[in-house]
């Protein structure tokens, strides 16, 4: 029997069908969607099992996203905006040159009327402080003419030295223990039992009189010039 012709470029087959038959399908294509899903189900919650076992075994735990590395902490509390303490900002009379002012009135100065020491809010004295004339670990103060300051009668000057040992300790002073940063007190060396005091705009060196207004007026600060 002859068969009519077949149009060029047509392809005769069973629809799409595996060849394979329909009994040939992979085991999920076998399976009720049902099913299927619940073993999945139990392979994610076995596979999440596994994981935090390990997690707990190995002592490792994640950490919130917002928590900072304690080093950042400690970074920040020292950064440059932090401000320091007051007591780190100001300075100890040392050698060196400065500028004295009372404790309480930081815009007058010591300085020299004539040759004496005077405090005053024009003219500033810019002192040379060096180790004492008659003790190493106290303080001397001279001028930039060479001229030292010394107690003579009680009262405060500006003298050039004799080289005497007299004039040595009237111009030796030194600091009186447990003064705070910045601030200094200072006794004779000769008359230990006198602080640098001052009265109005006139220095001296007097005794403490034990009170709150004697320990004010003779205190001072140091700066720098």
């Amino acid at each position: 029997m002859t068969h009519p012709s077949r149009p060029d470029g047509t392809v005769y087959g069973r629809g799409g069908a595996s060849p394979a038959g329909p009994d040939q399908g992979g085991l999920l294509a076998r399976t009720h969607p049902g099913v299927t899903a619940a073993v999945c189900a139990g392979i994610v919650a076995v596979l999440a099992l596994g994981f935090w076992i390990w997690r707990a075994s190995t002592g490792s735990s994640p950490e919130p996203a917002s928590a900072a590395p304690a080093s950042s902490a400690a970074s920040a509390s020292a950064s440059p905006s932090a401000k320091p303490s007051p007591s780190a900002t100001k300075a100890r009379l040392a050698a060196g040159t400065w500028v004295i002012a009372p404790l309480d009135d930081p815009d007058t100065h010591l300085t020299r009327k004539s040759s004496f020491a005077a405090l005053s809010t024009g003219e500033k004295l810019t002192l040379t402080v060096e180790a004492g004339l008659a003790d190493g670990d106290c303080f001397s103060f001279r001028t930039g003419d060479g001229k030292y300051l010394r107690h003579f009668d009680y009262r405060l000057r500006f003298d050039a030295s004799d080289e005497s040992d007299l004039f040595r300790n009237d111009a030796t002073f030194c600091p009186v223990d447990g003064t705070a940063p910045g601030t200094v007190r200072l006794h004779s060396k000769n008359y230990p039992d006198h602080l640098i005091h001052r009265r109005g705009t006139e220095l001296y060196i007097d005794a403490p009189d034990g009170s709150g207004d004697f320990t004010a007026d003779s205190s001072f600060q140091v700066q720098k010039p």
